[in-house]
């Protein structure tokens, strides 16, 4: 069996330690903010979305100090919340704004998040997960990579702690570690470029793995870091 070159391989393992290094930081952050929602409805069964908001709103504002990200905080699973069937405790942009007071409508009203992959994914497997790139027209309207991680109370999923990075914050993150990477490009669990050393490959263009010499799993994460087409 033969061996890819050294610098193919070395530009695969640097790929992947640099995403790696990112979201395991940034998913530390968010487990801190499902324990601040946990010991909040613990301490309050019948929790209201204002003392929730409350409680997540010191350490949204952390992990949005600690990480290049444009919006984290917490989104409540339906009818968790004793006053709202549907509720972001989340807050966008640079002015740190509440998401639920710039307009987007609460209730039966607003737009079902609960079907979103980032909100799913995390309801059946009961594992954290980072979701796109992808257009999120519910907070941002830009290209964005949302990590959630579920937030259980008694064994039932009250939502989710997350946090948007956006796809073109995290393209110059990872410019250093793709510098002269050839052809290495990291996928994520739909076989969709993230971010790659091509320019000519766009990021959510699918990509067929089985063309590429090498694939690096990174366990803990729906990625691979491709290489060797």
């Amino acid at each position: 069996m033969s061996t890819m070159p050294t610098t193919v391989s070395d530009s695969l393992a640097r790929c992947a330690l640099a995403v790696t290094a990112y979201f395991s930081a940034l998913f530390g952050s968010l487990e801190v903010i499902g324990d601040r929602v946990t010991d909040a409805f613990r301490s309050d069964p019948g929790l209201a979305a204002a003392p929730l908001g409350e409680a997540v709103q010191p350490v949204a504002a952390a992990t949005l100090a600690a990480h290049p990200v444009v919006g984290a905080g917490f989104v409540a699973a339906p009818s968790v919340l004793a006053d709202r069937e549907l509720y972001l405790a989340w807050w966008q942009g640079e002015e740190q704004q509440l998401l639920a007071e710039r307009g987007v409508p609460i209730g039966h009203h607003v737009f079902d998040y609960t079907r979103h992959e980032w909100f799913q994914v995390p309801l059946t497997t009961g594992q954290r997960h980072v979701t796109g790139p992808y257009v999120d027209y519910v907070c941002t309207d830009e290209y964005v990579l949302t990590a959630t991680v579920p937030v259980l109370v008694g064994g039932r999923m009250v939502g989710v702690a997350g946090a948007d990075t956006r796809l073109e914050t995290f393209e110059q993150l990872m410019r250093e570690p793709l510098r002269h990477a050839g052809d290495v490009v990291l996928i994520n669990a739909h076989d969709r470029c993230v971010v790659a050393a091509d320019p000519l490959l766009r990021s959510g263009q699918k990509v067929d793995p089985t063309s590429y010499a090498v694939a690096q799993a990174l366990p803990g994460f729906p990625f691979r870091v491709l290489g060797g087409a």
